[in-house]
């Protein structure tokens, strides 16, 4: 049996999570993606919260249309940088480049995210001749399809918006109990979102496996610049 793993990003690096042959979900917290952990032999399909691909103009059909399907969750789809602008040695330099290019400067969350947009574009690269499969995932887009396509407002930051996408877990993974891997990890490891956020990757990467997945775009720019829900 081929295993599918989801990832998020969280404070100590990156949060997996994947289905044993029992259903029950482990979890492992992983420093980089070129952990050993993502070198099991049978891995098959890895879904990653992360811009795989970026383009020079800093626009992606897949964000656009992202946002158009969460409306009032559209916040929850941050702006990728332009491909210069990732490269960038420090903040001041990343906005001017992203100016420069697409008329907009560099959010400080965005930035903080440019090694984990690096690093799984490494990834990406490194396993392009190989027969694992790797897929950008957005767990709000991937928590309204577990809720048959109905937007969830609350947001998982709050306490009605956990335990909505709790119970919505819960619905495809019966044992899965969020105190016990609460417990297994402390706050500045991995916050309680990012448990969640990996679960919801993790669901989407096994419906791609059984091609029931959704994405956007229909026709995107490049073959990874697609998101998967």
């Amino acid at each position: 049996m081929s295993t599918v793993i989801g990832i998020d990003g969280c404070r100590a690096g990156w949060i997996t999570t994947k289905i044993l042959d029992n259903q029950l979900l482990s979890f492992q917290i992983i420093e980089n993606l070129n952990d050993d952990y993502l070198k099991q032999s049978n891995l098959s399909h890895i879904g990653i919260d992360i811009p795989l691909q970026l383009s020079h103009s800093g626009k992606r059909l897949a964000e656009i249309e992202a946002r158009g399907l969460l409306k009032k969750r559209a916040c929850t789809i941050f702006s990728p940088p332009t491909l210069n602008a990732l490269m960038a040695k420090n903040y001041i330099d990343a906005c001017d480049v992203n100016f420069k290019e697409c008329g907009k400067r560099i959010s400080k969350q965005s930035w903080n995210l440019f090694p984990k947009i690096i690093e799984a574009q490494t990834f990406l690269e490194n396993n392009s001749i190989s027969k694992l499969g790797v897929f950008e995932v957005h767990p709000e887009l991937s928590f309204m399809a577990m809720n048959d396509m109905n937007l969830i407002e609350a947001s998982k930051k709050t306490d009605i918006g956990k335990e909505i996408r709790i119970k919505l877990i819960q619905k495809f993974f019966p044992n899965f109990s969020f105190e016990s891997v609460r417990n297994k990890y402390k706050k500045n490891q991995v916050l309680d979102d990012d448990i969640l956020d990996s679960i919801s990757v993790l669901w989407s990467t096994q419906r791609i496996v059984d091609n029931i997945a959704q994405f956007v775009p229909k026709d995107p720019e490049k073959i990874n610049m697609r998101i998967y829900f």
